[in-house]
């Protein structure tokens, strides 16, 4: 049996500690944090959050509404355990009213209410998704993939896996993203799992070729990523310029939720950057895929 084979599913964010924020907030409540996207696990059940505004607490209301207007208060983020099963955790601060859906509603009316923000959700890097959650826990309980190694995560958010690597013994890691904010965040949550010293950040827009990463490291991850065409090519690419020459070790780790359908576009990038991947079963996690991809080495006559 496998390293992989032998992990577990069941993860969960456990919100009944109490924990520092970022941003003083006196008198305030802590509220549910929801997701942009329904596959998040901190979205509320139904899509929709128990808490009623007084407009809706009126008889005939049933009209959603948003709170937060799309990224969350950053300022107000609040510190969070993320449970990596068998009693390992990361701590990971996270933004509050991020997209908060108000009102008792149908799910078919918050899938009216996501279709009608759909460019504002799209790729948001302030949640924490299933897929991160799920290579946080490959690399925590596998810890050799990154162990004394440089690692770097593309779209790091809010830099979860990247603070995982860091506790598992990557020598370096550096998490990046488009997004400053979630990188400032990134950078506190390292602080927190006592890694800051080995945990870098830094402003990737993979559109942009001038900002991509012009080291080698002997590792790169991302989860949740492949959302569209463009973005799985200019992953790849990224990943591609990333590692190098390569050596022995040295990969690319991507965990895409099953549903989504540019992993072949992904593949044949990556080929074009002389790497082949292999997209197996993610361990423990059905609704998973895991994409690994290694430099071809080419003999004389091959």
């Amino acid at each position: 049996m496998s390293t992989f084979s032998a992990l577990r599913c069941g993860v969960r964010v456990d919100r009944s500690i109490q924990t520092p924020s970022l941003g003083p907030r006196p008198g305030a409540t802590r509220r549910r944090v929801a997701g942009w996207r329904e596959d998040s696990p901190l979205a509320p059940p139904d899509g929709a959050s128990k808490k009623k505004s007084k407009r809706d607490k009126r008889k005939g209301a049933a009209t959603p509404r948003v709170e937060g207007g799309g990224k969350g208060e950053v300022d107000g983020a609040e510190l969070n355990t993320i449970d990596l099963g068998q009693g390992k955790s990361a701590a990971l601060y996270v933004p509050t009213d991020v997209a908060e859906v108000e009102g008792a509603v149908s799910a078919e009316g918050v899938k009216q209410l996501l279709a009608r923000y759909e460019d504002s959700l799209y790729g948001a890097g302030d949640v924490v998704w299933p897929a991160s959650i799920a290579l946080g826990r490959l690399i925590a309980h596998c810890p050799s993939l990154v162990k004394d190694k440089s690692v770097i995560e593309i779209g790091s958010g809010l830099g979860l896996c990247g603070c995982v690597a860091a506790a598992a013994g990557a020598s370096r890691v550096v998490m990046t993203d488009v997004d400053g904010d979630m990188l400032r965040l990134a950078s506190k949550s390292a602080g927190a799992n006592g890694c800051g010293d080995v945990v870098e950040t830094m402003t990737l827009d993979w559109g942009r070729k001038e900002s991509w990463p012009q080291g080698e490291f002997d590792v790169v991850i991302a989860a949740d990523v492949l959302y569209d065409g463009d973005a799985a090519a200019a992953v790849a690419a990224v990943a591609g310029r990333c590692l190098g020459a390569g050596g022995l070790g040295s990969m690319a780790i991507v965990c895409d939720p099953a549903q989504r359908t540019n992993r072949e576009t992904f593949a044949e990038e990556a080929r074009g950057v002389g790497l082949e991947t292999v997209d197996a079963d993610f361990p423990g996690h059905p609704n998973m895929r895991l994409l690994q991809a290694t430099r071809v080495e080419l003999t004389a006559g091959a």
